[in-house]
């Protein structure tokens, strides 16, 4: 009855220590899982933080200079030359030009030379440098009209040549090329009569000797030559209209000009016919005389 009592005793004793030791168990378990999962999480959150940051593509900054497209594409240089020019001639009664690559290449060959002074070639020639696109140059040039005085006519002047070779009735055809020449601070400058401000020059004409354009001995920048054919700025003339006939003829107001001279031969033409006419009228009247008194 004694041990009966005492086996049962030690029979709940050891299932009660059983129970708290796998309580217990249980209890350290929970306990360092709930310790262990914060440094779980800070691992992962160290790892993607240090990942993020390895794999970052690095910042740079570059700094490009883009060329005007006028200049550097050869079918928009072309057009924007015609464009402008031939809505200048079309304002003073002067056929539209057409693009003419022989005197393109002879363009070329001159503005590769970076020279700021006149090729003397056999064409008529305009010279620019130092403008934002080929179309401001050309316009440029155009202006210069403001300056013209069409009724004495002005003639040729370096403040108006551009413009007269740019309208020049008789020309008919064109070439041009821009080379980037860069920049050159020797450079000198002696004269600035021809500087249209902002480092931006012209010069029309056949003249120019080997030490530059008013002291300037090299283009600035993008360095434009425009070659014509037949070249413009011719001087000479008669009696009436001496050395600035031709520019009378050439260079007109507008484009509905009505004067007596209306082509690039008009003049001599004109005078050609009324000497026929007064021959005519001569053998007209010794016929009659003779019809009368005969």
């Amino acid at each position: 009855m004694l041990h009966r009592t005492i086996s049962r005793i030690l029979t709940t004793t050891t299932t009660t220590a059983t129970i708290l030791i796998i309580l217990l168990s249980a209890l350290i378990t929970l306990t360092t899982a709930q310790q262990q999962q914060p440094q779980s999480k800070a691992t992962v959150i160290v790892t993607i933080i240090t990942t993020a940051t390895a794999t970052a593509p690095p910042t740079t900054t570059t700094t490009t200079t883009q060329e005007p497209p006028s200049y550097t594409s050869p079918a928009l240089f072309q057009s924007s030359i015609l464009d402008v020019s031939n809505t200048y001639r079309k304002a003073h009664n002067a056929s539209n030009l057409i693009w003419n690559t022989t005197l393109t290449q002879y363009a070329l060959n001159w503005a590769q030379e970076c020279k700021w002074q006149h090729s003397n070639g056999p064409y008529g020639e305009n010279l620019a440098f130092g403008y934002p696109n080929v179309s401001s140059a050309v316009a440029a040039w155009g202006d210069e009209v403001q300056k013209y005085n069409f009724q004495e006519p002005t003639g040729f002047t370096e403040e108006t040549g551009h413009f007269t070779q740019l309208v020049w009735r008789e020309t008919r055809e064109v070439g041009c090329a821009a080379i980037d020449c860069g920049y050159n601070n020797t450079n000198t400058t002696t004269n600035d009569d021809d500087d249209n401000g902002n480092g931006k020059r012209s010069e029309a004409g056949g003249g120019g000797g080997g030490g530059g354009i008013n002291g300037t001995e090299r283009p600035q920048g993008w360095y434009v030559v425009c070659e014509y054919s037949p070249r413009g700025n011719i001087i000479g003339g008669n009696k009436k209209l001496g050395d600035k006939e031709f520019f009378k003829i050439n260079v007109q107001p507008s484009s509905t000009y009505s004067g007596p001279y209306n082509t690039g031969s008009a003049g001599n033409g004109a005078q050609r016919v009324e000497c026929i006419m007064g021959l005519w009228w001569v053998v007209l009247g010794w016929w009659l005389v003779l019809l009368t008194f005969g």
